[in-house]
């Protein structure tokens, strides 16, 4: 036999303090935004957001370069003071201004050993294997005509 209370309780309609999602929609008719999304619409909403955080990213880059602007002004200002240079605010936002401009510019690595060196090492798979191909080419002539 079965417990009476047991049936009351799995037969008893869901409390109102807590309504499920299935009573609401079936009450209402109305399907909520977002709820039954294909995989192409989910993925543009997830692209979507990307873009949003990555604008709000390069705002917060920008006011983090005023900031930087500002602190190395401040900076430069009370050094002038301390040394008694006398430079105008003008020279100091000029000098800046050159500064920020230049300071992630490409420059080519001057000529040297040093740079000879370094291309070798990133081209040292293709070199150690042109020098092995050219040793077996050399000793198969030797090999073969000596």
């Amino acid at each position: 036999m079965s417990n009476p209370s047991a049936n009351q309780q799995a037969s008893a309609p869901p409390s109102p303090s807590m309504p499920s999602r299935r009573r609401t929609r079936s009450m209402s008719g109305i399907e909520l935004p977002g709820e039954n999304l294909t995989i192409e619409e989910t993925l543009r909403v997830l692209d979507v957001a990307r873009e949003l955080r990555s604008r709000r990213e390069t705002a917060e880059e920008m006011f983090r370069r005023d900031d930087i602007r500002t602190n190395l002004r401040k900076k430069l200002l009370k050094a002038t003071e301390i040394t008694g240079d006398k430079v105008t605010e003008a020279e100091i936002d000029m000098a800046i201004s050159q500064y920020l401009a230049a300071v992630h510019q490409y420059h080519d690595p001057k000529p040297g050993f040093k740079n000879v060196l370094a291309h070798l090492w990133v081209w040292r798979d293709r070199v150690l294997l042109a020098a092995g191909a050219l040793t077996v080419v050399a000793g198969g002539l030797w090999y073969f005509f000596a």
